[in-house]
């Protein structure tokens, strides 16, 4: 018996029916946006893939970076230290003729009539306390410390004159140090 062809849809009209219409957009245009939507969704599980293995790489290397931190600690801070000791160092080696030098400084500027009896220097701040046998030569020392280029704000903290005996001037004065400080070699004038 020979074969007979069945057709189950409707021929007459039926592409003017609102099934009909669907029907075939849907076997046409439908079948292009469901393929269309599968390649957004394969390309977006594709890219997902690429980026957990990027995320998968770049905590390996955090992981690896952070070894190596770990385990340069012990050299970062034996550097640090020395780093500290080196700066320490310098600076000492930079001020240490700094009490030489103001010494050496009082001493071609102070008359012979001043005795220097004590002498203290921290910080760039000068404390003296000398007496003067007489009221020009405490004058004439005081003139010289206010035109020293290396000395400045010089003040006197306390004064008293002997009444009994030589009738000595004794006094403490204060100052502030410049320059001195960054000076190796004894100032000459």
């Amino acid at each position: 018996m020979p074969a007979k062809n069945i057709n189950l849809l409707i021929h007459v009209d039926f592409d003017k029916t609102i099934l009909g219409k669907f029907l075939r957009w849907s076997l046409t245009y439908g079948r292009y946006i469901i393929i269309c939507t599968e390649i957004v969704v394969l390309l977006a599980f594709i890219y997902r893939f690429s980026l957990d293995r990027k995320i998968t790489d770049l905590n390996d290397e955090i992981d690896q970076k952070s070894a190596i931190i770990v385990a340069n600690t012990g050299f970062e801070t034996q550097f640090r230290n020395l780093q500290f000791r080196t700066q320490k160092i310098t600076e000492l080696v930079s001020t240490q003729n700094t009490a030489l030098n103001v010494i050496r400084h009082l001493e071609q500027i102070t008359p012979s009539g001043i005795i220097l009896e004590s002498f203290s220097l921290q910080n760039n701040s000068l404390s003296v306390q000398a007496s003067a046998d007489t009221n020009s030569t405490l004058a004439l020392y005081l003139s010289q410390l206010k035109a020293s280029a290396f000395i400045s704000d010089v003040t006197i903290t306390s004064l008293s004159k002997k009444i009994a005996g030589t009738g000595e001037i004794s006094f403490r004065m204060e100052a502030a140090v410049l320059q001195i400080a960054n000076k190796s070699n004894p100032i000459d004038l």
